[in-house]
């Protein structure tokens, strides 16, 4: 069946008349990126919105990667092709966008799905946010009232509700630069390449010092950990920072530490339990891959085989 669903596009000129159409609108109007989920979510009949605020006209004033003062910024408007033709992620610290860039969907979708839309869905598929909350990353919100800055992890309420008010709009994320003896890591597992959903998502910062291997800081971030939406998985954080990177501390970090704070779902793709074995190896690759990162050592295939993936698929 058909559904048909009117509504009125607005497409303001400056931000000052975006904020503008915000406050006088609020709850019946949304801000409008490339359109890759709400306009799903319109024909689905998930949402009903009175008013579209098409942004598209804005792109040229938020479309941007910059370096200023230590930080990277990232523009809202910013789309992902535009993001991985991007030279400041070159940089070996910085690699997980080289895992975001490879797994993110199908091309056109990339040529489409902008930064601001990713995080504004707030839904464990997405992507950016899982590697935006390992890089300690934080969200401005503009309205006519002005600007304040979120981190992303206090960002999210649940399943695509943002701690942020209907007359508010994302226009920028920011990140402090990463120490030299750092790297990250973004791994997604799917039956199926270049699919916007993964069965688990994972990324990684990692901060080694080289003469020991100790590990000086840690950030893991997952779809999920317990929550609707992506989180870091602290309590394995804390028990990995400060110790030497060895077999038996990541051993011990994936099977003891991870499964007493992430609390899986079962759904019609996946067991909860197979969801977190896979979450276990996703983690473990990403921790090895980061490390192997930092110090120049030569990546090869790490010590799990496809067939860890696979045994529990049939659960």
């Amino acid at each position: 069946m058909n559904i048909t669903y009117r509504f009125n596009v607005i497409r303001p000129k400056s931000l000052d008349e975006l904020l503008t159409i915000l406050a006088k609108y609020q709850r019946d109007a949304l801000p409008l990126a490339g359109g890759t989920d709400i306009l799903i979510l319109i024909r689905e009949g998930k949402i009903r919105p009175k008013v579209l605020v098409d942004m598209m006209a804005l792109k040229e004033q938020l479309a941007y990667i910059r370096r200023s003062n230590g930080y990277i910024r990232i523009g809202a408007l910013t789309t992902f092709e535009e993001l991985c033709e991007s030279p400041v992620f070159k940089d070996v610290r910085y690699a997980g966008f080289a895992g975001l860039c490879h797994w993110f969907a199908t091309p056109y979708i990339k040529s489409m799905a902008t930064i601001g839309g990713n995080i504004a869905v707030g839904h464990s598929f997405s992507d950016f946010i899982i590697l935006s909350l390992v890089l300690d990353a934080e969200v401005r919100l503009d309205s006519i009232r002005g600007s304040r800055w979120v981190p992303i992890s206090k960002l999210y309420l649940d399943k695509r509700l943002l701690a942020k008010s209907p007359d508010e709009v994302i226009t920028e994320v920011r990140f402090k630069e990463l120490p030299e003896n750092s790297s990250t890591a973004f791994m997604k597992f799917d039956r199926r390449r270049e699919h916007i959903y993964g069965y688990v998502v994972t990324a990684i910062y990692l901060r080694l010092r080289r003469t020991d291997k100790v590990i000086e800081d840690v950030r893991i971030a997952f779809d999920r950990v317990s929550k609707r939406f992506p989180e870091r998985a602290l309590m394995t954080e804390e028990f990995l920072k400060g110790k030497v990177f060895t077999d038996e501390v990541i051993e011990e970090a994936m099977n003891r530490i991870l499964p007493q704070e992430m609390k899986r779902k079962s759904d019609f793709r996946a067991t909860a339990e197979y969801r977190l074995h896979l979450s276990k190896i996703l983690m473990k690759r990403a921790l090895y891959l980061a490390k192997a990162r930092i110090l120049g050592e030569r990546i090869e295939r790490i010590k799990l085989p496809i067939t860890e993936f696979l045994k529990l698929s049939k659960t």
